[in-house]
């Protein structure tokens, strides 16, 4: 999609625990091709897109519960082989490395989050179409594995930025303040 001035959509979302992959995601995860082809002409519309915006809701309900499940493959299905995933400053300082590169590297840096943090689950509220960005707004909670101490916050965003259909970047956020600025929003 092209730098013009976009109008914000909005789109809340409710997605659903889903313990195993469904028909739906066993048939993408066969037919990638097809999915990359059917993804790139779906983020051709407009945001306000009726098919856009389910397209962008579905993906979102699979593509989290994937995450959340520990399912990596039919989670980043959608990822560029090459995607750039920007670790937060706080967990850059706590020895993560500040950018991931690749779907392995992706993968890595997931492995490596809930080996040192144990059980997490993101839930995001909402998503802000931006043209050729997507903004998660929600939250995400979890337990932490040595302590079984739980944790919860309401202010956690992910910025994806995407290309011919395919997410190229994905920079998280535990402030929805930064996340709205890098977005160039203001809440």
């Amino acid at each position: 999609m092209s730098q013009r001035k976009v109008e914000v959509v909005r789109q809340r979302i409710a997605l659903k625990d889903r313990p195993r992959r469904g028909l739906e995601e066993r048939v993408y995860l066969r037919c990638p091709t097809v999915v990359a082809v059917v993804t790139r002409l779906l983020w051709r519309l407009p945001p306000q897109s009726r098919a856009r915006r389910a397209f962008i809701l579905r993906g979102t309900q699979l593509g989290f519960a994937a995450l959340n499940r520990g399912d990596f493959e039919s989670s980043f299905l959608l990822y560029h082989p090459d995607v750039e995933f920007i670790t937060p400053p706080r967990l850059a300082g706590l020895g993560f490395d500040p950018v991931f590169r690749g779907r392995a590297g992706r993968i890595r840096f997931q492995e490596r989050w809930t080996g040192e943090w144990g059980e997490m689950r993101f839930e995001p509220d909402e998503v802000l179409d931006l043209g050729n960005r997507l903004l998660y707004l929600g939250g995400v909670r979890g337990t932490g594995l040595s302590s079984g101490a739980g944790f919860d916050s309401d202010n956690w965003a992910a910025l994806f930025t995407v290309s011919a259909g395919a997410i190229v970047r994905e920079e998280p956020f535990f402030d929805r303040r930064e996340a709205l600025e890098a977005a160039g929003l203001a809440e």
